[in-house]
């Protein structure tokens, strides 16, 4: 019956997300809000609300850094609003890189070659098991498959490029049987 008393966790939550520089901070580093989940009826001040929010990038040093400026932005306006916060921070995937020279990446080149493809080598952001591998020495590499339009209520891709993914793998396995 009085919501000036009440301190909202969707406000604190907002004013906070306000802060945050999203998408691509810098060409190797993104950030982005997923989730957000707030309230429990319309008619009362929100007591908890949880965000969740995702950064990645190419640099491990970047992405630490960008980590700790969003934990800053919660943690300051929370303060300035009188609210509390609690932070959960969690690494889940560290970045990596490999030499365009590894073998890896040359059998991959090599397998998309076999099916008609023009093999372009880049560095990613996405969070692959791959990484997984790396970190623990092994050398992997991601090979794209013909996905269009990633992450989208459109994404897809043909049966021809699906084919021509198989087609790259059979060639790997054989190469790495010889």
């Amino acid at each position: 019956m009085e919501p000036e008393k009440g301190i909202s966790s969707i406000k604190a939550a907002a004013d906070a997300i306000s802060k945050l520089k999203q998408g691509w901070i810098d060409k190797e580093t993104t950030v982005n809000v997923g989730v957000i989940q707030g309230g429990e009826i319309r008619n009362s001040v929100p007591e908890k609300t949880e965000v969740k929010v995702e950064c990645r990038s190419q640099s491990h040093e970047k992405c630490l850094r960008q980590s700790n400026l969003i934990k800053e932005a919660f943690v300051s306006t929370a303060k300035a609003l009188g609210a509390k916060t609690e932070i959960k921070m969690k690494l889940a995937i560290k970045s990596y890189c490999i030499s365009e020279d590894a073998e890896p990446v040359k059998v991959a080149k090599q397998a998309a070659s076999s099916v008609g493809l023009q093999p372009e080598v880049k560095a990613i952001c996405g969070g692959t098991d791959a990484a997984h591998y790396n970190e623990k020495g092994i050398t992997t590499v991601v090979i794209g498959m013909g996905a269009k339009a990633e992450h989208t209520k459109k994404e897809n891709i043909t049966v021809a490029d699906m084919k021509k993914a198989v087609s790259m793998i059979q060639r790997i396995l054989e190469e790495l049987s010889d």
